[in-house]
């Protein structure tokens, strides 16, 4: 098996492990967006390596596998934003229903005292 179609088939492969987490409601739609364009990109440059030298020379980097490098390293840049915007989201509203139940329990304590004096 020669190194292109090796990596047309992990590039296929990943491509179908990303949707069927999808579809198993493993993995969310908002990360499956970036590991399917990912998936794709793979496919297309595994496919046709010529791609990636034509793209590599029109944004002026000698070596192509710079331009691989380069491309992963926004991607997964990408994936730590949104998952650290994701986190910021899910602390602030952990706050919030704490804060409520607090609230809840604060009030269900009042309401006991007074029931408890009649």
């Amino acid at each position: 098996m020669t190194p292109q179609v090796l990596a047309i088939v992990m590039a296929v492969i990943l491509l179908i492990a990303v949707i069927l987490l999808l579809r198993s409601y493993v993995l969310p739609e908002k990360y499956a967006v970036i590991w399917i364009v990912a998936s794709v990109a793979a496919i297309v440059l595994s496919a046709w390596p010529g791609l990636l030298d034509a793209v590599s020379d029109f944004f002026g980097i000698a070596q192509p596998i710079n331009l691989l490098f380069v491309g992963a390293f926004f991607v997964i840049l990408l994936l730590l934003m949104q998952i650290s915007l994701e986190l910021a989201r899910t602390r602030d509203e952990l706050r919030r229903v704490v804060q409520k139940l607090a609230l809840d329990i604060e009030n269900a304590a009042r309401r006991g005292d007074r029931h408890d004096e009649h």
